[in-house]
C-alpha cells in the first residue's frame, strides 16, 4: 500500500505559515488517515479469503490492491468544498461580546469543515487577542499539548470560557435591556430585531413580553394596533401588525413625498401657489418737444390700505403763520413766514415755541 505524497502540501514556505494553513493541513491529514484506515480494512478480508482459497495468487492481488489506492487517493482525499465565511471578531475579554464570538467561532468551524475539537481550541485562541482575552488565551497555549487527546475539550472550553468571560446574571441583564428598549427612529423591523434577541434570557411569559414590547413602541404605532377591530393579544400578532402597519406608513410617507417633489408640469400647476404680481413702477417719460423729464400719471385707482384713513388724519398747519388750525387762505395773520430772511424766522419760531410752552404750563395750572 502506498501513501499519498504529501511534500507540497506540509513543506514550508519561506515565510511562517498562518493559523489558517496549519489548521488545513492538519484537516487534510486527518481525512488522509480515516481513508487508509478504511482501505486498510476494506481489503484485509480480501486478502483473507484469497489466502485460504488459493494461495498462489496473494502475489496478483498484492499487484492488483495498490493500483485503485493509489489513483483513488487523491480524488476522495481532497478537501470538501468549503463556504466563504467571515472570520470572528478578535475577541478582547468585553463581557457583552462573549456569547457573540462564540456564535462567530460556530459560523466559522461549520463554513470550514472543522470538526476536531483540538482544532476548534486551537482556531479561537488565536481570535482572543487584547485585554485580558489575551493574557488568558496566552497561559492556556502553555498547556494546550496536555490537552491534545483529551475528550470533550470543546465543550470543556466553553464552559471554561462563560466561566471567565461570560454574564454571570444573563436573565437580569437582559431584562433591563428589555426595560430600556425604545424604537425611537428605528424601523419596526429594526425594533422586533433588537427585541428578540433578548426573549430567551429575560424568561418572560408570552403575556409579559407583550407589555414590555408595547412599551417600547413608538405611540402613534401602538394606538394604531389599538384601532383594528381584532386586536392582537399575543407577541407574535402584535409583532405581526406593528411591522405591516409601519411599512404601510413608511410607504405612503415616501409616496407624499415623491408627488410633492414631482417634475410634471400639471402636478406643479396644482401644488404651486400663485405668486401675487408685482406692482409695476412709473418710469419716466420722456417728452418729444421737450428735453425734460415728465413724470408719469399715477394711477387713478389706489389700493385700500388698513387703517389708511388714519394715517391721513394729521392736525391742520396754516403755512402762512404756521399755527394750526386753520389754512393759509383764511389766515387773518398778518405774518408771513414765507417772505421773512433766515434771522427774522428763527427769532420768529423763538418767540412762537415761548408761547407754547407757556400756555402748557397755564393748562396744567388749570388742570390741579
Amino acid at each position: 500500500m502506498t501513501t499519498p505524497n504529501m511534500d507540497t502540501t506540509l513543506m514550508p514556505t519561506t515565510s511562517l505559515p498562518s493559523v489558517e494553513e496549519l489548521l488545513q493541513q492538519i484537516q487534510f491529514l486527518t481525512q488522509e488517515v480515516t481513508l487508509l484506515r478504511q482501505q486498510q480494512q476494506s481489503t484485509t478480508p480480501s486478502l483473507t479469503s484469497q489466502t485460504s482459497t488459493q494461495p498462489s495468487s496473494i502475489s496478483a492481488a498484492s499487484e492488483v490492491h495498490p493500483v485503485p489506492v493509489s489513483h483513488a487517493a487523491p480524488s476522495s482525499s481532497a478537501p470538501h468544498p468549503q463556504i466563504k465565511v467571515s472570520p470572528p471578531e478578535p475577541f478582547d475579554g468585553s463581557m457583552e461580546k462573549a456569547e457573540t464570538f462564540l456564535s462567530q467561532l460556530k459560523l466559522y468551524f461549520y463554513g470550514k469543515g472543522i470538526t476536531d475539537d483540538f482544532q476548534k481550541v486551537i482556531c479561537a485562541l488565536s481570535y482572543m487577542k487584547g485585554g485580558i482575552a489575551g493574557k488568558w488565551a496566552h497561559e492556556k497555549t502553555k498547556v494546550i499539548d496536555s490537552a491534545q487527546f483529551q475528550e470533550d475539550l470543546w465543550n470543556d472550553f466553553v464552559y471554561e470560557f462563560r466561566e471567565v468571560f461570560g454574564d454571570p446574571d444573563p436573565s437580569n441583564t437582559a431584562k433591563h435591556k428589555m426595560l430600556m428598549l425604545k424604537q425611537g427612529k428605528q424601523t419596526a423591523d429594526e425594533y422586533v430585531a433588537s427585541f428578540r434577541a433578548l426573549v430567551s434570557d429575560t424568561g418572560y411569559n408570552d403575556a409579559a413580553l407583550v407589555d414590555q414590547f408595547k412599551a417600547g413602541h413608538n405611540e402613534n404605532l401602538r394606538n394604531a394596533v389599538y384601532y383594528i377591530p381584532d386586536m392582537p393579544k399575543t407577541l407574535e400578532g402584535w409583532i405581526k401588525w406593528s411591522t405591516r402597519l409601519d411599512r404601510q406608513w413608511r410607504q405612503s410617507d415616501a409616496f407624499n413625498k415623491s408627488v410633492t417633489s414631482s417634475s410634471s408640469p400639471f402636478l406643479k400647476a396644482q401644488t404651486t401657489k400663485p405668486q401675487p404680481k408685482p406692482t409695476p413702477s412709473n418710469p419716466p417719460v420722456f417728452s418729444s418737444s421737450r428735453s425734460t423729464v415728465v413724470q408719469a400719471r399715477q394711477p387713478d385707482v389706489v389700493p385700500m390700505e388698513v387703517d389708511s384713513g388714519w394715517k391721513s388724519v394729521k392736525p391742520l398747519i396754516c403755512f402762512k403763520c404756521r399755527k394750526p388750525g386753520h389754512k393759509a387762505v383764511n389766515c387773518r395773520s398778518t405774518v408771513n413766514i414765507n417772505a421773512m430772511t433766515h434771522d427774522e424766522l428763527a427769532d420768529y419760531f423763538g418767540k412762537l415755541h415761548l408761547e407754547e410752552k407757556e400756555q402748557k404750563q397755564e393748562d396744567k395750572k388749570q388742570d390741579f
